[in-house]
């Protein structure tokens, strides 16, 4: 049972995205901003992130960049959960490093293809 960590502002989105990694077996961690997203990567051991782009405080790809930066974690595979489809954003996330970009509405089958890839 592998750790993932939720990063989004939404309290829906953080709660679907938790029942369905329960549901997939693993222990879902929840951070409402990139900052909180990084002071429970500090905490936990994560194996997988799911973060939104567009948060309050620090968003996705701040957050990003810094786990890239930190020899640590930048090996923990990272999927973007959001709205944003604008390429320019889709092409930083993916110079940054970010494995996958899943658009929301929230699609539970897609979120178990994408954690069963990652943690594998």
């Amino acid at each position: 049972m592998g750790k993932i960590l939720i990063v989004d502002d939404s309290s829906l989105i953080r709660s679907v995205a938790s029942a369905a990694a329960t549901e997939a077996g693993h222990e879902p961690i929840v951070a409402e901003n990139g900052e909180e997203g990084l002071q429970m990567l500090a905490e936990h051991k994560i194996d997988l992130i799911f973060s939104d782009v567009n948060m309050p405080i620090m968003g996705g790809l701040e957050m990003v960049e810094h786990i890239k930066q930190n020899g640590e974690y930048k090996y923990i595979p990272i999927i973007m959960l959001t709205t944003e489809s604008n390429p320019e954003l889709k092409a930083k996330g993916q110079a940054l490093g970010v494995k996958a970009w899943m658009l929301k509405p929230f699609n539970k089958k897609k979120f178990f293809m994408a954690v069963k890839k990652l943690m594998a």
